[in-house]
């Protein structure tokens, strides 16, 4: 009789909490939100009809820079490239993948992603220090603040990164068979404590 895997986390359900100590870094690493994922893609000629039909359904069009957009509904938009978007919504809600397939077709290609990416989520004072460790780009919030996303490496290990909020707290999008890898080096460089030059008060 065939076997029934059941699902595990990639990572500690419990959230890391450095060690205390000069220097100790304030800041907690673990699971982000259980999301539904989907990937969307449409092309230049069909941005006007699929913009205008998520303003329809959702009362937003999918951002264009590197933000991210929340709809209506919970429903998040998030920038991720040339005519590409990650969407999110929290387990529970309406199927995002039949909905944004409805709402796009047949202009859009939808992706279920939800099996194949994990949400790690770093929060605290000293989480931009932190992730300035691994991240090599400029996460001041005059350069990056709430609902400004980016494509970028954490370490060896492409991410995309949201910060949602000033305390601030940060989303990292990751492969799931990169999120155990990921986790070890933020929780390692957290251990490290807070760079002398970035000390927060």
């Amino acid at each position: 009789m065939p076997e029934t895997l059941a699902a595990t986390s990639p990572i500690p359900s419990a959230p890391f909490i450095p060690p205390r100590g000069e220097q100790a870094a304030r800041v907690t690493i673990g699971p982000g939100p259980d999301l539904q994922l989907a990937s969307m893609q449409f092309s230049p000629a069909s941005h006007a009809a699929v913009q205008t039909a998520l303003m329809k359904a959702y009362g937003v069009e999918a951002p264009v820079t590197p933000h991210a957009r929340d709809s209506r509904d919970a429903v998040r938009f998030i920038w991720a490239g040339l005519d590409q978007w990650l969407v999110c919504a929290p387990q529970g809600q309406a199927d995002l993948l039949d909905g944004l397939r409805r709402v796009t077709q047949p202009h859009a290609a939808i992706t279920a992603q939800g099996d194949g990416r994990s949400v790690i989520r770093v929060r605290g004072r000293d989480s931009r220090a932190i992730l300035s460790k691994l991240v090599p780009i400029d996460l001041h919030p005059r350069a990056f603040a709430p609902d400004s996303t980016a494509l970028t490496l954490a370490g060896h290990i492409p991410v995309q990164i949201l910060q949602h909020d000033m305390t601030p707290t940060y989303d990292l999008f990751v492969f799931r068979s990169l999120a155990h890898s990921l986790y070890h080096d933020l929780c390692h460089a957290a251990r490290g404590g807070v760079p002398v030059s970035e000390v927060c008060p």
